[in-house]
């Protein structure tokens, strides 16, 4: 049963966080694909933090970007050759873990120091 279970929150947070905020996610694709915000994410929710998965508009400021890839992204996988973000191709999002834990960050729900923590 707890296969089941670890399954279901598997499928909730893929809902919640990636499909309702990465531009990258495809759920046909991403089965066993995971960047660092997700990773993160993840592991916050599994030492008992709870959060808001509400979608906002609202852009990252410039300081929020810069203190996640400086604490974040350095270790993600999809760092070196496959994040648009981080190689600044055209306007390339960043991907939805990175967009919900910045928003966390400006909103004070948690710090970086949680952040690096968890990566």
């Amino acid at each position: 049963m707890t296969g089941s279970s670890n399954f279901m929150n598997e499928i909730n947070l893929n809902e919640k966080l990636c499909l309702n905020f990465c531009p990258y996610y495809k759920p046909a694709k991403s089965k066993g694909l995971a960047c660092m915000g997700f990773l993160v994410v993840e592991r916050l929710i599994k030492q008992g933090r709870e959060f808001s998965f509400e979608k906002t508009y609202k852009t990252l400021d410039k300081m929020a970007e810069k203190t996640l890839v400086q604490n974040m992204c350095i270790v993600c996988p999809f760092y070196k050759s496959d994040c648009d973000f981080i190689q600044q191709k055209e306007k390339s999002l960043p991907c939805g873990g990175f967009t919900l834990l910045g928003h966390l960050l400006e909103e004070n729900v948690i710090n970086i120091d949680n952040v690096v923590n968890m990566r």
